[in-house]
């Protein structure tokens, strides 16, 4: 299952588990909620932990934006 924003992770090398911002899979990252932001993880270094099957907030596309990091934006599809 794929790891989508608002789902919650666990993350290996912190042993935290997060909330996902953003996430982009051509680059293999993914962005948590939370301070500092913009932190950046490997998705390879996360553990899908619940699936939230929620979009992603317009809050959340704004502070990515804030960041220049629009490529963390989820494109939604007709069937989403």
């Amino acid at each position: 299952m794929k790891i989508r924003p608002n789902d919650i992770v666990f993350h290996k090398p912190s042993g935290e588990e997060w909330v996902v911002c953003g996430i982009n899979y051509d680059t293999g990252e993914l962005i948590p909620c939370g301070y500092p932001f913009p932190t950046i993880a490997r998705i390879d270094d996360c553990v899908l932990v619940e699936s939230c099957n929620k979009p992603q907030t317009e809050e959340m596309k704004k502070a990515l934006r804030e960041h220049v990091m629009s490529s963390f934006i989820e494109e939604l599809t007709e069937d989403e």
